[in-house]
């Protein structure tokens, strides 16, 4: 008899378990975070949505960060920004079988919907699923696989969410946000290229609903948030433990700051040197050294003006990376009053900017400093050199 009670009541509890989560309608929807890996693409991590259905006795994962890497113009499209992502699906099993092969973590909230929410989203996902409507234009920070499951999940509800909370600011940008994982994953020469690249959008404070663009302050905002007074997660729990080996550091040789302060020290030691034929060689060298950057500056112009991609808009590294070089560059060995200008105006423009990178840390890579101290200083000599031949 006490059996028979113990198996009843168990019964019970486990049918009331399955009713919470999944209703009437037999519909149970998680949020699914997948921690950072090693590699560039998994270095942010990645999130998906599960849906359980008990009446199809399905369980399909809906994953917004698919593309096709086969395409022939796959590269130029990544560089213009034209680069389309799709919505896919894959079951669960094969989800979660990737995840263990590479030792990330997995960690599963299961989203407190009413039937009629969850159905509102699968169909809305069945609808994205068709081809005329699966692809969008990416965008690293306001577009992108977590971005589609954040509006999905937080305007997809009739009672609304806790609206004070979401747009709130936070003391964090886009930028430091990927600062810190590229300083957690020891990518100092990730860290530089992607603030190369970056523009003044990606350096405004965030709203926590901006802030989860990546996938762990999404888990983290999910986690927090409340439906009227009812909180958005019901559940939650580790389905996979994290196992990823601790990055290595890089050696200091290897660092960008280690490698342009040595070759700064070295052209300034060769500069300040008087050997024979100097000025011609010299001379050369100046000529090389403004037309990389300059090139470099057409390159940072044409991803601001010549491509899809909102976060590279404004990129205050065209104050140092000035595209006018390429032109500039052919009067360097010249007498020149307007060339003479040009270089002592860029010279005293540079200094600002070096000053701005201890005003305001963060914006343009520190890294760069040899470098920039570099350029003013020939800016600097090209400029006098021409007052003294005038």
């Amino acid at each position: 008899m006490n059996k028979l009670l113990i198996l009843l009541f168990s019964t019970l509890l486990f049918l009331k378990q399955v009713s919470a989560s999944q209703d009437s309608c037999g519909l149970k929807i998680s949020l699914l975070t997948v921690s950072p890996g090693q590699e560039l693409y998994s270095v942010f991590g990645h999130s998906a949505l599960r849906i359980v259905d008990s009446v199809s006795e399905t369980d399909i994962i809906y994953n917004f960060g698919t593309f096709d890497f086969n395409d022939p113009n796959f590269y130029s499209k990544f560089v213009r920004g034209k680069l389309l992502y799709s919505l896919s699906q894959e079951t669960f099993q094969n989800f979660l079988y990737e995840s263990e092969y590479f030792h990330r973590g997995v960690t599963e909230q299961v989203l407190s919907f009413s039937c009629s929410e969850k159905e509102f989203i699968q169909s809305n996902l069945f609808k994205n699923l068709q081809e005329e409507n699966r692809y969008y234009k990416y965008d690293f920070l306001k577009d992108n696989c977590t971005t589609r499951l954040r509006d999905i999940i937080f305007n997809s509800t009739s009672k609304g969410s806790n609206n004070k909370f979401l747009v709130s600011k936070t003391t964090s940008t886009y930028r430091d946000y990927l600062h810190f994982y590229l300083n957690r994953a020891e990518m100092p020469w990730t860290k530089l290229g992607i603030d190369l690249l970056l523009g003044l959008d990606s350096d405004h404070n965030m709203s926590v609903f901006e802030s989860m663009f990546l996938p762990d302050y999404l888990l983290k905002g999910v986690g927090i948030a409340k439906w009227g007074d009812k909180n958005l997660v019901s559940e939650e729990k580790i389905l996979l433990v994290d196992l990823q080996p601790k990055p290595e550091k890089l050696p200091l040789w290897q660092t960008p700051m280690f490698l342009f302060s040595v070759i700064s020290t070295f052209f300034l030691v060769l500069w300040m040197a008087k050997f024979k034929h100097s000025d011609l060689i010299l001379g050369k060298v100046d000529f090389y050294l403004f037309l990389i950057v300059g090139i470099f500056g057409c390159v940072l112009s044409f991803m601001w003006f010549g491509t899809d991609h909102l976060s590279f808009r404004y990129n205050i590294n065209l104050f140092w990376a000035l595209p006018l070089h390429v032109i500039a560059v052919f009067y360097v060995n010249k007498e020149n009053f307007f060339a003479k200008i040009y270089f002592l105006v860029y010279s005293i423009m540079l200094i600002i900017v070096i000053a701005s990178m201890f005003l305001f840390a963060g914006k343009i890579n520190v890294a760069l400093l040899p470098l920039i101290i570099l350029l003013s200083y020939r800016s600097w000599i090209i400029g006098k050199k021409m007052i003294k031949r005038n």
